[in-house]
């Protein structure tokens, strides 16, 4: 069964130590590297007065570079790993993987927005402070790729652990969004709605990705841990200052449209290289 496997896993380190191609004169030729007896060869074109050694070892490496490198075309753009991914998954189910990854990315996305553009123009009409929020989003440290080109650029491993990181760290605001009867009175049933559908489909995106890519899991944590990465806004959600809440979740808001955005992004790259969802 086809297996998606990266370049990176597929390394010459595997075969007997080879030495470079050499420039040999005509009347002498070089022994092989696995085994030390002469290999005689047939008569290769004469350049400059010397001809070609072919070395098995240094042949299989370049026949296989040449196999992937055509692979590894997305799009008319050579990117790092366009389809294999170190963790050896069937084909068939990264497809339905990232196939289902890709509709609930973007429909989180989808909601995401409209939660922004409700509370946008609920307050930020009467409040213009709140458009000149600084991006103090608590992912920042992340720094996530934005852009589609560099993106694209990035291998599916990587991609993939980008998704899961930012999915981990909206847990607990998007948690509270939905469930802190505290901070209903300043979110409308559009918002709230929005919030939970949100949350639901978040937990089944990471389900999704966790079944496939479980090896990921401890290592991201493990970062989380030592960077101090996590979400600092609870207190400020519950402050008795009208204008300091509704600062936090427009802040809030803003930084979830952005990393949705990004989630999709990288959802929809993965699934156009696996399934060619593009």
């Amino acid at each position: 069964m086809a297996s998606w496997l990266s370049l990176r896993s597929i390394q010459c380190s595997r075969f007997p130590p080879f030495h470079p191609i050499q420039l040999t004169p005509h009347s002498k030729q070089e022994s092989s590297p696995w085994d030390h007896s002469a290999v005689p060869m047939a008569s290769a074109p004469s350049f400059r007065g010397h001809q070609w050694i072919y070395n098995p070892v240094l042949g299989s490496c370049l026949l296989l570079l040449l196999v992937m490198s055509n692979l590894l075309l997305c799009q008319g753009n050579v990117c790092p790993s366009c389809g294999p991914d170190v963790f050896g998954v069937p084909l068939k189910f990264l497809r339905k993987t990232f196939s289902r990854t890709s509709r609930l990315s973007h429909d989180m996305h989808n909601l995401s927005t409209i939660m922004f553009n409700e509370f946008d123009e609920k307050y930020s009409q009467s409040k213009p402070e709140y458009i000149n929020a600084t991006n103090d989003c608590h992912t920042n440290p992340l720094h996530a790729p934005e852009e589609r080109e560099k993106a694209q650029q990035m291998n599916n491993e990587d991609l993939t652990k980008w998704i899961l990181m930012l999915q981990y760290l909206w847990i607990a605001p998007l948690f509270d969004l939905a469930h802190e009867l505290r901070i209903e009175k300043d979110l409308t049933d559009t918002i709230i709605s929005s919030a939970l559908e949100n949350t639901k489909k978040s937990y089944q995106l990471q389900a999704i990705l966790e079944r496939r890519f479980r090896e990921m899991i401890l290592p991201i944590w493990r970062n989380f841990s030592v960077d101090h990465m996590y979400w600092s806004g609870y207190q400020s959600l519950l402050s008795s200052d009208e204008d300091v809440r509704h600062s936090t979740l427009y802040n809030l808001f803003m930084c979830r449209r952005r990393d949705s955005r990004k989630v999709d992004m990288y959802s929809k790259i993965l699934a156009c290289r696996i399934s060619d969802e593009c």
